[in-house]
């Protein structure tokens, strides 16, 4: 998500430059970032962002006072979590920052509408979108990344819904109301076992090659997706794949 003048008007948005994460110089080792390194970064007053992080109850949860080096010595000051920082530089007005960074962060926000879009679009949407052309005008890189973001979604919901299902076993029993659509659990139990029997053989974490033949075959980005009318061959192109796997013989051991 960079910017640069290429040439055009000045501050022209464009990629391959320093982009806006690097501008605030949020370090990928640093936990949380203080607030007025941030806001100094960009051109803004700290104080009225350290309120407006109070006041939200989101970015309340990551805000917390750490020592900081500062020119003056190690002071204590307010801090967001680092996970933090995009979600509040897309909260941000292009107007409360310096007009000079106004185009990288207008394109940081851009960018970021554009991935949740293709994360969590219903199956068949095929709007405009900053990232990528319509699917037949898709050049190889492009149809790349479509399909990276599509097994990320994926691979991020199967993670949700585990999480889900390990906790209402360990709260068996307390009235827990079920909150997983039941067709999207059976389908990503169906995948943890074809995963988890195809790791058995190869001895490696094979989910990344389920979730790819999941959206070759149909074309899915999320669980949720799947068309009502495919899930029972969804379910089926699972357990055949199951079954096949577990029709062959077992690999020899290593030496």
């Amino acid at each position: 998500m960079n910017v640069q003048n290429n040439g055009g008007a000045p501050g022209a948005a464009s990629f391959y430059s320093v982009d806006v994460i690097e501008l605030v110089e949020l370090d990928a080792n640093e936990v949380a970032a203080p607030i007025s390194r941030l806001c100094e970064h960009l051109g803004m007053d700290s104080r009225s962002q350290i309120e407006r992080v109070q006041d939200d109850p989101l970015l309340a949860s990551g805000l917390s006072v750490l020592p900081v080096d500062t020119q003056y010595g190690v002071e204590r000051q307010p801090c967001l979590r680092a996970d933090l920082v995009p979600l509040w530089l897309i909260k941000i007005s292009p107007d409360e920052i310096a007009e000079e960074f106004r185009p990288r962060l207008e394109l940081f926000q851009r960018e970021s509408a554009s991935l949740l879009w293709q994360s969590f679009k219903p199956q068949g949407f095929s709007p405009e979108d900053v990232l990528v052309p319509p699917s037949r005008e898709m050049t190889q890189a492009e149809q790349g990344y479509q399909m990276m973001t599509a097994m990320a979604c994926l691979s991020r919901q199967q993670m949700m819904i585990e999480r889900q299902i390990d906790l209402e076993r360990s709260e068996r029993g307390l009235g827990r109301e079920q909150v997983v659509d039941p067709q999207a659990r059976q389908m990503a139990q169906a995948v943890r076992v074809v995963a988890n029997n195809l790791a058995m053989r190869s001895r490696r974490n094979e989910y990344n090659g389920v979730y790819q033949g999941l959206y070759r075959q149909f074309g899915i980005s999320s669980y949720r997706n799947m068309p009502r009318g495919r899930y029972v061959e969804a379910m089926e192109w699972l357990d055949r794949w199951r079954g096949d796997i577990e029709g062959e013989p077992e690999p020899p051991p290593d030496i």
